[in-house]
């Protein structure tokens, strides 16, 4: 699989997920273009940081309103995160910056189910995420910043949820990546304790749902059918599925070859476990030879900066496509930002 600009063509042309009732008409909406502003992001400044959306038109409405409104996104914890998780947490704090309610799930009991990680690293793990959540500039004042253990009631939205979901659904609601992750032995089946870390993700966002809030998620591109399940068992249940949504990102390109940089795959990314020089080592071997703006993991990262709005990325895609010292600046100021980013991770 190649996350290229074809990829994400089929992935908005391909999914308009249906209604699960009995009259069969279609659910309203479909994966789309980002063509619409939220608060004061324009949408050249979205698209910079995310690809396609489902309702997000309808939560930017509410923002505009001023109805209850949240953000959601979530981070497992596998391991010291790694690029694609850190600018994952960097728009959550932007799109706080710019006023929206942001929540921030550590995904501390979905690591314990779905990759058997023992609970005494989970916890030490939420430890550090949390502190670096804080450190990268995220105000738990003005959002939620939380662990999926010891909120009760959001497993009792888990469990009364479970009744609206079977099997069959949580096998269409595979990652895009989970041959990927097959073919490099991170599992083989999707397990049972798989299925609950998949139901309590969904019990996240649905559980703001129950409380009146619209909620659009924050998820990578290949977890986009996340937010279709939570709709799914959400309508079904007899809540407003309509008010739940998804903004995606694009997926930053791995090293060596692999689609996508993950803490699943080892050597597919830069991680807040590499020593500095093992950091610009790595990026300066970097060849960025791919023709698309989409295949370069250097591109997107930059993208990816709190600070690179729409123009920015115009500026810095122009300078990639002509190359010369402008475009090696680029790479060199990206590179000691991400260390600085990076630096900010707790020691154990």
């Amino acid at each position: 699989m190649k996350f290229d600009s074809a990829y994400y063509d089929d992935v908005i042309a391909r999914h308009s997920y249906e209604r699960i009732g009995p009259d069969g008409t279609p659910d309203a909406p479909g994966l789309g273009a980002i063509d619409f502003p939220l608060a004061d992001m324009s949408p050249s400044d979205l698209r910079t940081k995310w690809v396609c959306h489902t309702g997000g038109r309808d939560f930017a409405a509410a923002v505009a309103d001023g109805r209850p409104t949240t953000v959601t996104t979530g981070v497992g914890l596998g391991g010291p995160p790694h690029a694609g998780t850190v600018f994952q947490l960097l728009r959550a704090v932007v799109l706080q910056q710019h006023g929206m309610h942001v929540q921030i799930v550590l995904g501390d009991l979905d690591s314990y189910n779905a990759r058997r990680t023992p609970l005494v690293e989970v916890r030490r793990l939420a430890d550090q995420y949390e502190e670096f959540v804080r450190r990268i500039g995220f105000d738990e004042q003005q959002g939620v910043l939380r662990r999926q253990e010891g909120c009760t009631d959001v497993l009792a939205t888990a469990f009364l949820l479970s009744r609206h979901l079977d099997d069959a659904d949580f096998q269409w609601a595979e990652e895009d990546l989970s041959g990927l992750y097959r073919n490099h032995g991170v599992f083989d089946h999707l397990s049972y304790g798989m299925k609950q870390a998949t139901l309590l993700m969904a019990a996240d966002f649905v559980h703001l749902l129950a409380e009146g809030r619209h909620v659009l998620v924050s998820l990578g591109v290949d977890e986009h059918k996340y937010v279709a399940l939570a709709r799914r068992g959400a309508e079904r249940w007899g809540l407003p599925a309509d008010h739940l949504g998804g903004i995606y990102t694009k997926m930053i390109p791995g090293l060596g070859g692999l689609p996508k940089m993950s803490k699943s795959i080892p050597g597919s990314g830069i991680t807040a476990a590499l020593p500095p020089d093992d950091i610009r080592a790595l990026l300066a071997a970097d060849p960025d030879s791919g023709p698309e703006d989409d295949t370069s993991a250097l591109l997107q990262m930059i993208a990816c900066l709190p600070e690179t709005d729409g123009a920015a990325y115009d500026l810095a895609s122009e300078a990639r496509r002509s190359g010369g010292r402008r475009w090696q600046q680029l790479r060199d100021e990206l590179t000691e930002r991400l260390i600085g980013i990076l630096a900010l991770w707790p020691q154990s």
